[in-house]
């Protein structure tokens, strides 16, 4: 379907007599008015047979143990188990193998360049939640229970906490980072619902510093990484949250193992024993954001807490099922309601995916590229809303006092946060999660939309800080907005429709790649952080220089000092 094209009928979505969205067409099995229940799993086949898999650690795993414990670990994790007989390899070491074959010298440019601005986009953004409230409870939480001493930065036991220097275990390390990445909502998004670089990253260069890697390393370990967790994604973000899960803990996790795994050396069944570990303990519900409680601000840190021991563990000899991800009882099961493909819901398409194209064109095709950067403090759906508005008013010198009526359609998911089976209900306003009509209001008045305010997320949420007559033309313009939930559009494909009082119209879109940057047009609107960062511009700029020498560099070193304040 094409962008506008009416079909069906426009119906209401959300709570009942919320004002603020409208829903244009149908999305699958909707019509049912609840989700099809999926088959259960089929009885294990008869033909069950005995495996006994084996890990081949590496020679330093990244992890002190006793020889004679370690020997007596793998004696026992190793026995053998029974498992149905298996017609194709498994997803989980198919991935194995691809992080563990995965070489630096056979990445696109492309996917380097993006490996870059990933890191860049998450410790700017991390550095400019440093003061936040939730992130300084998180860095107290984490110094108290897992300090390590002095501080210091380079390879050894844990690593840096950023902005702040104190020493912690790595996992530790990972959390309060993590939690500092997540808590403005400013991270990088990948399909709307999933953010691989809050986790990622912090896990990524905490594990590289401890470890002693290379910039190399830690670029070619963020692309196994973030290229797991992607394709585990891709086709079943929707469906996630209609099962009651948040979708960016739980793919998460996945590729903060790889990361981690290829980091510690792990060679491919141990790389892919690491991924099943963390399809096991996976999880993070949505109850949170239906309800309101921003529990949220914490779950892809814990996740990466998870993921990073998943890769530990299977270092120690520790294994997953190799079905963990599609097998019966296995990931897709308890997050999606099916291992076979079947979806409750789609951004587009049909409600059916194949599994086999997770690891399709694995090296080849780089869905790293796809991963798209944040820099408002609201939703991921809200931001091509502001980019948009805010090129419009500047083209056509809009001014909101000649504005009648703005009407944006939007996917319809963006409209039914966190899920159509589970979705918020409105403000008293009429506002919905993310507050879409106010960020558009706000932007079209002002032109744009501060980038060091606090997070707009739930209907609670005053927004900037203005003054009074701001506030009030802001309220005015928002009553004018009309938001439509439209299947068969793209996410992050919004397009504006503002009728102006001398009968004009003023038509502008978005096609769902906009803000799909690279590391240089992603440094240049970073630039826009850097009256709120815990350091100096002269050492932002050294620091913006070391993330995009990392290629080069012996160490991640360099990277993590420049954090710090002077």
């Amino acid at each position: 379907m094409e962008p506008g094209e009416v079909v069906d009928a426009v119906h209401p979505v959300g709570v009942a007599g919320a004002p603020e969205a409208r829903m244009r067409g149908r999305p699958h099995r909707e019509a049912l008015g609840h989700l099809r229940e999926p088959p259960g799993p089929p009885t294990v086949a008869a033909g069950a047979v005995e495996h006994q898999q084996r890990v081949a650690l590496p020679a330093d795993p990244g992890v002190h143990a006793d020889t004679a414990d370690r020997d007596r670990l793998l004696s026992r994790s190793h026995a053998p188990y029974y498992a149905p007989a298996m017609e194709k390899t498994p997803l989980a070491v198919q991935l194995g193998e691809f992080v563990a074959r995965l070489r630096f010298e056979e990445l696109p440019p492309a996917v380097v360049d993006k490996a870059k601005a990933f890191v860049n986009h998450a410790v700017t953004v991390g550095l400019a939640g440093a003061d936040n409230a939730r992130t300084a409870a998180a860095r107290r939480a984490v110094i108290e229970h897992e300090s390590l001493g002095p501080r210091r930065v380079g390879a050894g036991q844990g690593a840096t906490l950023w902005a702040d220097g104190t020493r912690v275990t790595r996992a530790g390390a990972a959390f309060a980072n993590g939690v500092a990445v997540a808590v403005n909502n400013q991270c990088d998004s990948y399909h709307m619902l999933t953010h691989p670089g809050v986790l990622i990253v912090p896990a990524g260069l905490a594990t590289a510093e401890g470890a002693g890697k290379t910039g190399r390393e830690l670029l070619t370990a963020l692309v196994a990484g973030y290229e797991v967790q992607c394709r585990c994604a891709r086709d079943f973000i929707p469906s996630t949250p209609a099962h009651g899960f948040r979708a960016s803990p739980v793919y998460g996790i996945l590729g903060c193992a790889a990361t981690t795994a290829r980091l510690l050396g792990l060679d491919a069944r141990g790389t892919g024993n690491a991924i099943a570990l963390a399809a096991s303990f996976a999880g993070s519900l949505i109850e949170g954001q239906r309800t309101g409680a921003r529990d949220a601000d914490f779950a892809e840190a814990q996740a990466a807490r998870s993921g990073m021991w998943a890769a530990s563990l299977a270092a120690q000899g520790f294994q997953g099922a190799p079905t963990a991800l599609e097998g019966d009882g296995g990931f897709y099961y308890a997050f999606t309601g099916s291992n076979k493909g079947d979806l409750a819901y789609t951004f587009t398409g049909p409600p059916r995916a194949n599994l086999d194209e997770i690891v399709a064109d694995l090296g080849r095709r780089w869905e790293v590229l796809d991963v798209k950067f944040k820099i408002y403090p609201t939703p991921g759906f809200n931001q091509p809303v502001v980019w948009l508005a805010s090129e419009m008013t500047a083209r056509h010198t809009l001014a909101a006092d000649e504005v009648e009526h703005i009407t944006l359609e939007m996917n319809y998911l963006e409209t039914l946060y966190p899920s159509p089976r589970f979705p918020r209900p409105p403000a008293p306003d009429g506002s919905g999660f993310g507050r879409t009509a106010y960020m558009l209001a706000y932007t079209v008045i002002a032109g744009d939309y501060p980038v060091l305010e606090r997070n707009v997320e739930d209907p609670r949420d005053a927004g900037a800080s203005s003054g009074a007559e701001l506030g009030a033309r802001v309220a005015a313009l928002q009553r004018r907005v009309e938001i439509i939930g439209e299947v068969g559009r793209e996410c992050f494909a919004p397009r504006l429709t503002f009728t102006l009082r001398d009968g004009r119209r003023v038509t502008g879109e978005y096609h769902g790649r906009e803000l799909m940057w690279d590391f240089a047009r992603d440094a240049e609107v970073l630039r826009r952080f850097v009256p709120g960062l815990p350091i100096s511009a002269p050492r932002y700029d050294r620091f913006v220089a070391a993330v995009a020498g990392l290629d080069k560099a012996p160490s991640v070193d360099e990277v993590v000092r420049l954090t710090l304040p002077e």
